[in-house]
Parts: structure tokens; sequence; C-alpha cells
């Protein structure tokens, strides 16, 4: 009761001081600063720069006077009393919540809203999957670099410097994946954000993200998961060119998990454009934040001679061209950052979600996405694992065939059942 009367005086304030109502204010605010006609010039030229520009000011606190000339940042605060509102700008924190509206927001909300009342008509026989992946944690060459994440105060000897590189300037990083199993509970109103989680930090370089490779390291953890493996499975991802499902390449992929898996019915469906937010696992990433905060990693030394053929590629394609001419290349990568990831596993594993210990996994290898993706040559033995573009795929009399009979394909979701 206190907070909601607060909140109307706060609000009633505002709109005095808006007003500029002289009968019901008296602005105080002119007996602030400095009286003199000294510094008018210097004021005056102010005046006329911010009428013309509304910058970004970096907060000096060096330059109290100056400041003072601006509007206070919270107008009910005591400290609002020092300052003069000569100027109608006021200092603000940038916030990155601003979401972008998207004209198919709300058809993608009910899509969701309707495949969690499926899994919950279907809990005892369903599978409810959610996945992301998270930005790219830098891996420093030479010098620990920091991982990018918002840090926190952190207990150091007294004679020690805490300090890291900046994550600007490095060839290697990985990229962790999210892999949420959800608890399908009794009702719609229950809540979505109960289960356990798996996750794996993958070599950019060497195991970079696509749809068949996130199919691969699906079907793995359900097997890890799982005793008996669920006859329904339902996704959950993001609008990304890994699982939009419109793409030839996902449906692939997902047509393989679904034969792998022996599933009865697969249903994917993903967000709107923008609106990745409303991802359940995306929550999961604030945890993992935790583990990240006050890291920083660093690569193992490689061999002179890997050194230089190292150093000599700038980009992931040329790194891997490299690798391709050099096999030791790959291997000496691998042996360089094994130590980070066993790191970052055991971190993860620190973790929880509702009492459940998070879990790591180890990234598909390319035997691994072989393997899986040779179970839909039952259905045409004509299709190959690096030709899944739309064109390609179209002329696969075959698999046509299968998608007609037994896919249904939608913008943002995609079915198979047999």
């Amino acid at each position: 009761m206190t907070n909601t009367i607060s909140k109307e005086i706060e609000e009633r304030l505002r709109i005095m001081m808006q007003l500029e109502d002289l009968s019901i204010v008296v602005d105080l605010r002119t007996n602030n600063g400095f009286k003199g006609r000294k510094f008018d010039a210097f004021w005056d030229k102010m005046e006329a720069y911010f009428n013309e520009n509304t910058p970004a000011v970096d907060d000096d606190r060096r330059q109290q006077e100056i400041r003072l000339q601006f509007w206070p940042t919270n107008l009910t605060a005591i400290r609002a009393m020092h300052y003069t509102g000569r100027f109608n700008i006021k200092y603000q924190i940038q916030a990155r919540q601003l979401r972008k509206n998207y004209p198919n927001a709300h058809y993608c909300a009910c899509l969701f809203r309707y495949l969690r009342e499926f899994s919950i008509l279907y809990r005892d026989y369903v599978c409810f999957i959610a996945a992301d992946d998270k930005h790219k944690i830098q891996i420093g060459k030479g010098v620990a670099t920091s991982t990018g994440v918002r840090n926190k105060k952190s207990l150091v000897g007294v004679n020690s410097t805490l300090a890291a590189s900046d994550h600007d300037f490095t060839k290697l990083s990985f990229t962790p994946l999210v892999i949420f199993f959800i608890d399908v509970l009794i009702t719609i109103e229950d809540s979505f954000y109960h289960g356990n989680v798996f996750v794996s930090y993958k070599d950019i370089v060497f195991q970079p993200s696509n749809a068949i490779r996130h199919s691969t390291e699906f079907f793995n953890t359900i097997q890890l998961h799982y005793t008996f493996i669920p006859p329904i499975l339902c996704l959950y991802t993001d609008s990304g060119p890994d699982h939009r499902t419109t793409f030839g390449s996902v449906q692939i992929s997902l047509i393989c998990l679904f034969l792998r898996g022996n599933f009865d019915l697969l249903i994917a469906l993903r967000t709107a454009l923008y609106h990745s937010w409303a991802n359940p696992a995306e929550r999961i990433m604030s945890i993992i934040n935790l583990e990240l905060q006050g890291v920083a990693i660093m690569r193992e030394s490689m061999s002179v001679d890997l050194k230089g053929i190292f150093k000599k590629a700038d980009t992931l394609d040329e790194i891997r061209a490299a690798a391709n001419k050099n096999t030791n290349l790959k291997n000496g990568l691998y042996d360089c950052i094994l130590n980070i990831q066993q790191m970052l596993h055991s971190r993860t594993e620190r973790l929880v979600l509702h009492e459940n210990p998070f879990q790591h996994y180890e990234p598909a290898n390319d035997q691994d996405i072989d393997n899986f993706f040779k179970i839909i040559l039952e259905i045409d033995k004509s299709l190959n694992i690096s030709e899944t573009t739309a064109n390609i795929l179209s002329k696969k009399k075959d698999l046509q065939e299968f998608l007609k009979t037994h896919c249904r394909i939608c913008h943002y979701s995609f079915q198979v059942r047999f």
C-alpha cells in the first residue's frame, strides 16, 4: 500500500514539474549555482551547442559545476535540489531492453501457446526441447582475455591486480549451445521454466553451428536424458538460419532426427523475427552468465611450425583451408583449447535450475554427423550432406514425395509424422 501511495505522489510531482505552473511550483533552483555573471558567456555558448546537438555525454564527475547545470536524473531524489536545470538535458544509462515489433509476433505467440497446450494434452508421451545459441566466448592468445560478460566484484590479494585483455581481437572462440528439456506440467498456467539443462561449448572453427550439427546433438542429448525415448518430440528455437523451418538444410536435419529417434510425430516451431526473447532457453543464458563473470581465458601455446601457419590465416575460412592442407594444425588447435573446454564444463556443472544441476555434453564430431545423416538415405539415396540447398533438393523426387506425404511445412513450423 505504501509503495502504491509513493508512486502516485511521484507521478503527481512529475506532472506538476512538467506543467511549470508558478501558482503551484516555486522553482528554488534559482537559488542554486554561482550568482555572478562571470561565466555567462560560457553558459550562452554551451546553450547554443545543446540547441543544435543532444550529445551522448560521458559522465566525467570531475566537471561538477557543468554537470549541475543539467536536469537531475531523478526529480524526487534529495540530490536534485543541487541542480539548476539551466539546460534541458540529463544523464541516462542506455537500457538494452528495446524490443522491435514484428507483424507476425502475435501469430507466433499463439503457435507457441498451442504447442504448449498440445504437450500438456499428451504430456506422458512428449519430449519438449527449447534450444538456443549464446554469444561467442573469446579465447585469448598469449594473454588472458575477458569473456565479455559484465563483471562483478571479486576477492583478490592485497597486492594483486585483477585485470584482463579486451575481447575484440581474437581468432578463436567458443559458442555455447543450450538444450533445455522442459518439464511439461498439468495446466497452461504452470511455468514452462522447469527442467534439465544441457550445455556444450563448440569451437567455431571446426565445430560451426549448422542445422545437421544441432539435430545430431539433440539426438545425443535425448539419449542421455531418457531411458525410453517418448514417441513425440516438440522443438522450440529462435529464427536463426540454423533453425529456419523453410530452409532445406533444416528440413533435412529434422527428418534425420525424426528417423533416428523413431518418433511418431515431430513438431519444430520457431519464434518470430526479433522475438528470440520469447524462447524459454533465453532465460538459461542469464544463469550461464554467472559462470562467465570474472573469467578470462587463454589458450595454450602451439608448436613453432603450427604458430607460423596459424598466424598467416586471418579468417575462419583461411584457418579451415590451412587445416585441410596440414592436419596437424587441426589437432594442435584442439589440444590448445582442450583445458579451457574442461574448465568451462566444470563451471557449468556448478550451476542449477530449480535444484536441477546443469549437465554438459560433448559437441558432435564429424563422424557422428556423418553417421547421423546416413539414415535419410533410406528415403533418397542420392542425397548429399553438403548439398542441401532448396534448388538441389527440389530435384530429388523421392525426397519430395516424402515431404508431400509425411510432412507439413509452414513459415514458422515443420511437422513430420508417419
